[in-house]
C-alpha cells in the first residue's frame, strides 16, 4: 500500500510541476531549427565538414524536441520554422555564412572534431 501511495504522490508531483510550452518557446524552437538548417547548408557549401556536422547535430536534436510535442504544438514550431527559413533566404549567403562561423567558436569546433574522430 505504501508503494502505491508513493507512486501516486510522485506522479502527482511530476504532473503538477510540468509546465506547458508557451507560444514563445515553440516559436523559438522553430527559429532555431531554421537557423541550424541554414548554417548546416552553408557549411556544406563551404566544404566545412566539422561545422556541417555541428549544425546538423544541433538541427537533428532540435527536430527530436519538435517531434516529441503533440501535433498542435508541433505545427506552431513548423510554421515558425518556415517563416524563419524564408527570412533567412533573403539574407546574403556570404554574410549568413559569416554569422554561422562566428557562432561556431573554436571550442565548439575542437569538441566537434573530437566527436568526429571518436566515430
Amino acid at each position: 500500500m505504501k508503494n502505491i501511495m508513493a507512486f501516486f504522490f510522485l506522479f502527482y508531483v511530476s504532473v503538477s510541476f510540468a509546465e506547458p510550452f508557451s507560444d514563445a518557446q515553440l516559436k523559438t524552437l522553430g527559429r532555431s531549427l531554421a537557423n541550424y538548417k541554414a548554417c548546416s547548408d552553408i557549411a556544406a557549401e563551404m566544404g566545412d565538414s566539422v561545422m556541417f556536422s555541428y549544425y546538423s547535430e544541433m538541427y537533428n536534436d532540435s527536430l527530436l524536441k519538435r517531434q516529441n510535442h503533440p501535433k498542435n504544438l508541433s505545427d506552431i514550431v513548423a510554421i515558425e520554422q518556415q517563416k524563419s527559413a524564408i527570412k533567412l533566404a533573403k539574407i546574403d549567403r556570404v554574410n549568413l555564412g559569416k554569422l554561422c562561423l562566428s557562432r561556431f567558436d573554436l571550442l565548439s569546433r575542437k569538441m566537434q572534431e573530437n566527436k568526429l574522430m571518436d566515430k
